[in-house]
């Protein structure tokens, strides 16, 4: 078993087949658990769906980012979460809201934008602002710099570092072990689908 503590970063490492993108996917609820027991805070939970982990502040960013091309960043940050007004959406509260995640994300671009107008670390950018939308207390990175140059990534680890500081914990799988000693406070490896240590 493994324990995650509040405002940590964790980087996960195994080989390929060790098993990593099916715990991510079993905590952020797109995984029935075969066996064990996922604990939040010492009380068991069991997810039947993303949404239900999403309610518990579990969010993935995916390695292939989960955006709609067509729609502006405001839409995508509140997507199967819409604000409402009775009825109707609520444009301008999640216009609102999202300008104050993507501000936090350090990402000045106007809400209405469209998001295939933006480049792929403006795109990661955005996935880390629908998270903090969703106020994610546990933030599953999944290789988030395969795609990025390093002026990019540096600006990832500083975000990063922010979200740390802020009590957000940080599951960061990646297969570049010096990010992984960088950024890291701990580390957890895998096998077989078992911890071995950390």
């Amino acid at each position: 078993s493994v324990a995650l503590e509040p405002g940590r970063v964790y980087g996960l490492l195994g080989e390929n087949g060790a098993g990593k993108s099916t715990l991510m996917k079993i905590l952020a609820g797109y995984e029935a658990l075969s066996g064990g027991e996922v604990r939040i805070n010492g009380r068991a939970v069991h997810f039947s769906g993303s949404r239900e982990a999403e309610a518990e502040g579990i969010v993935l960013i995916h390695q292939e980012f989960n955006l709609a091309e067509d729609l502006s960043l405001a839409q995508n940050i509140f997507l199967g979460h819409e604000k409402k007004r009775g009825l109707l959406l609520d444009d301008d509260a999640m216009r609102r809201d999202a300008a104050v995640v993507l501000e936090q994300v350090g990402l000045k671009v106007d809400p209405d934008t469209r998001v295939r107008h933006l480049i792929v670390a403006e795109k990661q950018l955005v996935e880390i602002a629908k998270a903090l939308a969703r106020k994610a207390k546990l933030l599953i990175m999944d290789e988030p710099t395969a795609t990025l140059t390093p002026g990019e990534t540096e600006r990832l680890f500083k975000l990063i570092a922010q979200l740390n500081a802020s009590g957000v914990t940080v599951l960061y799988i990646s297969h570049k072990l010096d990010e992984v000693e960088r950024i890291t406070d701990e580390v957890i490896v895998m096998r077989d689908g078992r911890f071995i240590t950390r």
